[in-house]
Formats: C-alpha cells, structure tokens, sequence
C-alpha cells in the first residue's frame, strides 16, 4: 500500500473523528446518553393502548375460526388496563362486558368479559387473554403475591391463553 493512500472518510466522519480529538471523552459521554434513552420506560399508556389493540384483533381472529365472543375473556391486572381494551372493543364494533361490580355482569351473554385478575377467580373461558402480565410486579407489589394472581388469571384458559 503506498503511503499516501488513506482511507475514504466521508465530510461527517471528518467532522466527528475531530471532535473526538478536541474532546476525547466524547464518545463515552455519547454512550452513556444513549443508555439513559434507552433505559427510560416507554410512554405506559401508549403500551397500554398497543396491547388492547392487538388483543381486540387477536379475539377478532379467534371469532373467525369459530369461538364465540362469550367464550373469551380479556383478565387484566389493573381497571385501567380494562378500561382502555373496553374503549378499544366498543372502536372496533366488538361486543363485550366489563366486569366492575358483581350486578354488571351476565356470564351467559354472548359478550367477551373484560375483568380484573381477582374477579376472574373461578371462572373458565376457552379463550383468556391477558392483559398488564408483561409489567407485573409492578415496583412496591409483593412477587409473590403477584404471581399467584398471574397463575389464577392463566388457568382460566381451557384452549388458548394470549399473554399481552
């Protein structure tokens, strides 16, 4: 190779390589930047609104291969995660309950359920989805009081379980 021939580096290249000759330090400091970005929590309603999404069209698709709404169940660890799937079912046209309260709710209704984890207790449906399982414990909550309610909210499906 002759000693003249250097390697092609584009006008930005230059610029930064520079940079981090005037400040050395740079490119850690950039680093730790990134990390910062990367490890603040995503927008939790925005996630919130996602997984209601996704499971309003994945009960779509259960319906079309036959399951009817009243057999399927979206379990949600906290109401604010029920509210938002409700809001994303009455969008999409699709028929559902939400369970607050024991007087609210008919079993037998040709509805999806939406309900807390502890209001599930007892119940089966073939199709359960759940809802708020990818943020549990929440930071304060008991683990282990956590994943009893996880383990109540997934064996209340009988043939498919759809964790959000």
């Amino acid at each position: 190779m002759p000693l003249f021939w250097k390697p092609y580096q584009s006008d930005v290249t230059q610029f930064i390589e520079s940079l981090k000759q005037k400040k050395p330090s740079l490119e850690q400091e950039q680093r730790k930047g990134r990390a910062l970005l990367w490890d603040k929590q995503i927008d939790r309603e925005f996630q919130a609104r996602a997984e209601a999404a996704r499971v309003a069209e994945l009960l779509g698709a259960a319906h079309q291969e036959g399951h009817a709404w009243g057999d399927m169940a979206i379990i949600c660890r906290h109401y604010s995660e029920m509210d938002e799937c409700a809001g994303v079912l009455r969008q999409r046209g699709l028929p559902h309950q939400v369970r607050k309260g024991a007087g609210s709710f008919d079993p037998a209704a040709d509805t999806s359920k939406v309900l807390t984890m502890h209001a599930s207790k007892g119940l089966e449906f073939p199709v359960v989805a759940l809802v708020g399982a990818g943020h549990m414990p929440a930071p304060g909550e008991d683990e282990r009081e956590e994943a009893k309610l996880f383990y109540v909210g997934a064996t209340r499906a009988t043939q498919r379980l759809i964790i959000g």
